[in-house]
């Protein structure tokens, strides 16, 4: 077998996935997992193709003073934290210039219109739900081939609560195959879908900061990041109350957060929400009942594409905002078309995917549209992932 290349190189940036980028000596890109900007390394040649190659560190031949001995000793062989080896300063500064430069970069989109990114006011212990597989007697992460299992058997970022229950449990039979959900709220404690409560409980209770409980389904999603999911909404609601708009129409409201926490500061506002998941929409509605606003807040089952336009019907443009919170996925185009032409008051978008984001804004601004502002929020600290929130403005323009 002939031995893989071995190469020097300097490492100038991070990539959005957390791999850091250098140039080999014939200029090609050379990504690398584990390293710092500002880090000479030397690496192995794992993967070579005609536009770029990728190489594993073998050794760090001038490290960076942002480097730190990462918490967790799972670091390097699970996928899921990707920066713990750097400062969390360093972290959050790479995210921004990598939102940044999606949202920038070709685009009319003005920088000025990027606000400071928010930080996790903790960088561990800050997940509510972890999900493993089961497979050959352990609780594993799938590798960064989404195949491989990674046993693991904790994680840094859950919750006290949940490592505690991970700590004294079994583990899992050798025959046990498929995913097991750990949840966790302030409230009810830690819920193991290996057990019989979970079939056997209805609903988990979520505290969301200052806008109080909202229930939820154990299957079902909340955000993993209470805190900064807290301020997430805290935007999203000033967004709203900024657009003197006199409805808002949810797309992908799960169990009605945005829509409940601003009828509930905004006394006239209101709203309506669309979800395909039909046990979320009851949880909604629930939601809305227990925070005294079901009179303001309706909510509905079914596909946002194919209900969009009756419920717009409904409500002038001029008069509405609409929030999307969609799947990484971004935006359908025929929703994104159907938004366009109805040219709402208001766009906010939420988002964790800043490619499909930047695609999405890009759609929209042939209906005439602007970024008045957008900002990424730090809901998962220690991997490459973010949040974030854009705020986009109509000004009636035909369709180009």
């Amino acid at each position: 077998m002939i031995p893989a290349p071995v190469c020097d190189l300097d490492i100038h940036a991070l990539a959005f996935g957390g791999d850091g980028i250098g140039r080999l000596e014939n200029g090609k890109v050379c990504f690398v997992r584990g390293v710092i900007p500002g880090e000479r390394v030397r690496v192995s040649i794992s993967r070579d193709t005609k536009s770029f190659c990728r190489g594993d560190l073998l050794e760090i031949l001038s490290a960076s003073p942002d480097r730190i001995v990462p918490e967790c000793p799972f670091f390097g062989t699970c996928p899921g934290c990707s920066a713990l080896h750097m400062t969390y300063d360093v972290e959050l500064r790479w995210k921004h210039i990598q939102f940044a430069g999606f949202l920038t970069r070709g685009t009319d989109i003005e920088e000025d219109s990027l606000l400071p990114p928010f930080p996790a006011p903790r960088r561990t212990g800050y997940r509510n739900k972890l999900t493993f597989h089961c497979q050959d007697g352990s609780f594993c992460y799938l590798g960064l081939d989404n195949k491989s299992p990674v046993p693991v058997n904790d994680c840094l970022l859950a919750r006290a609560g949940i490592r505690e229950y991970l700590s004294r449990i079994p583990r899992p039979d050798s025959a046990d195959a498929g995913k097991r959900i750990f949840r966790w709220t302030l409230q009810d404690g830690v819920l193991d879908s290996g057990t019989p409560e979970w079939a056997e409980t209805p609903f988990l209770t979520e505290q969301l900061g200052s806008f109080g409980a909202f229930r939820v389904a154990p299957p079902s999603f909340f955000q993993v990041n209470i805190p900064v999911a807290s301020e997430l909404v805290s935007r999203a609601v000033e967004a709203v109350g900024d657009s003197q708009a006199k409805n808002l129409l949810e797309l992908f409201c799960g169990t009605g957060v945005f829509s409940i926490a601003a009828a509930s500061r905004i006394r006239s506002l209101q709203c309506h929400g669309i979800e395909l998941d039909s046990q979320a929409v009851e949880f909604a509605s629930h939601n809305a009942r227990l925070h005294d606003v079901a009179s303001r807040c309706t909510f509905s089952a079914g596909d946002a594409g194919k209900r969009f336009a009756r419920a717009a019907k409904r409500r002038p443009a001029s008069e509405t905002c609409i929030l999307v919170d969609p799947p990484r996925t971004g935006l359908p185009e025929s929703l994104l078309r159907q938004i366009g032409e109805y040219a709402p008051r208001r766009l906010i978008y939420v988002s964790c995917g800043p490619d499909t984001l930047r695609r999405d804004l890009i759609r929209l601004q042939k209906y005439g549209g602007r970024v008045i502002s957008s900002g990424l929020l730090d809901m998962f600290p220690a991997t490459p992932h973010f949040e974030s929130l854009t705020v986009f403005s109509f000004d009636g323009k035909v369709p180009r």
